[in-house]
């Protein structure tokens, strides 16, 4: 199950008022006016969400049900705009360091503020989706794996550049300046292959040439690509990367920019669309964000949610979730052939003859002996009876006859 157990020392937290401060945070977010009780709204405004429509489809889906894994990042558990929506699996590494680029991705992706303070957090573009973090220094691969062991439908890489790296001579690990933490080459590749086979969605920045990716580049509120974007050709989808309000580890606001953080709104999109249709796989997924989305920056697609919301809708029902062939079947019932009616019927007169057959012969029977019993007891007393008759005196008889008158003389 997510989150693991105790064996792989994984933390766990249940998701509960997560789904309140969410609601409470997008009404914050899409209403203009203060609120009833006359505070101003505070939060800051996240161009982001707007420009991807993230709030048209909130009516629809938050995310919830759905699980982003974060490997090879850390993410403070109790942080205020996340407490209840993060699970840490510290099987791979301790869950402690520099908080600041995981804490931000994981806000991007699934924040649901703190309320109407001075700070009030931020909203990420899916705020009830849950997150599966996963710190790793070396075992960025195994990190992927675990989180495909545990059902998660969507991994956001921190840094895919490694994948671009040619694989190290002898077994070595890549350990650059671009390197994922060092992470094993061929291994994360391999990883990644697993992913999308077993129909995860695997997102991560552009400037990676592995196929198994999403590779997601960044905009600014223009519409431009940001600086040290890579060729067209290696983008695959563009989102807003800069400048974007994100969750600070202390609890503040911190503003991010950077091809990783565009990814995280990718990813954030996905939750919702796997929210609301989770029959799509990853490759259905990857193909309703990209087929689904708006012109861009040098002709390049931009993430926009309800229109990719829309072409999902109409992909899931091409694949329902019930096979409908299954159910009409199960509908026309079974097909009996004839010969088996004239089976069952002729049992069922064979059955019945031999239950009155023995019906008759336990009406019949004496199972206890009484009707014995009383065939001796009337024999008895028949008995009694004749000797009783024998035993009686005869009656004595009269002798002579009438006499007779005399005739007259």
């Amino acid at each position: 199950m997510l989150g693991g157990n105790n064996r792989n020392r994984t933390r766990k937290r249940r998701f509960g008022t997560g789904v309140v401060c969410a609601a409470v945070a997008v009404l914050a977010l899409v209403s203009a006016p203060a609120a009833a009780d006359g505070l101003p709204d505070l939060r800051p405004e996240q161009w982001g969400l707007v420009s991807i429509g993230a709030p048209e489809v909130w009516a629809l889906t938050q995310g919830l049900s759905t699980t982003v894994a974060l490997p090879g990042v850390t993410v403070p558990e109790d942080h205020p705009d996340l407490v209840d929506n993060v699970s840490v699996d510290t099987e791979f590494g301790a869950n402690d360091g520099d908080f600041d680029e995981g804490t931000a991705l994981a806000a991007l992706v699934a924040s649901h503020g703190h309320g109407r303070d001075a700070e009030g957090g931020v909203l990420g573009v899916a705020p009830e989706a849950r997150l599966l973090v996963l710190p790793t220094d070396d075992a960025l691969p195994d990190a992927v794996r675990r989180a495909v062991d545990e059902g998660v439908q969507i991994v956001l890489l921190p840094d895919v550049s490694v994948i671009a790296e040619p694989p190290a001579q002898n077994g070595a690990t890549a350990t650059d300046g671009n390197g994922a933490n060092g992470a094993d080459v061929d291994g994360l590749g391999a990883a990644t292959e697993a992913a999308t086979e077993a129909g995860v969605l695997v997102v991560g920045p552009a400037g990676g040439d592995d196929p198994n990716v999403l590779s997601v580049a960044g905009v600014d509120a223009d519409g431009a690509l940001i600086p040290g974007s890579p060729a067209p050709d290696a983008i695959e989808l563009t989102a807003p990367g800069a400048d974007l309000s994100a969750s600070a580890p202390d609890g503040g606001e911190a503003q991010v920019t950077g091809a990783r953080y565009a990814a995280a709104m990718v990813a954030g999109a996905a939750a919702l669309l796997s929210s609301e249709y989770p029959q799509l796989d990853g490759d259905r997924l990857r193909q309703v964000l990209v087929d689904g989305s708006q012109e861009g920056p040098n002709g390049l697609p931009t993430l926009h949610v309800p229109t990719a919301n829309g072409l999902a809708a109409g992909v899931a029902e091409e694949n329902p979730l019930i096979d409908q062939d299954l159910l009409d079947r199960a509908d026309e019932g079974p097909r009996v052939p004839v010969w088996a009616w004239f089976v069952s019927v002729g049992a069922v007169l064979v059955l019945g003859v031999l239950l009155a057959v023995v019906w008759v012969r336990r009406s019949t029977a004496d199972p206890y002996g009484v009707r014995e019993e009383r065939q001796q007891e009337e024999e008895t007393i028949a008995a009694e009876r004749g000797a009783e008759r024998a035993e009686e005196p005869a009656r004595p008889g009269r002798r002579g006859g009438r006499r007779r008158k005399p005739r007259g003389r």
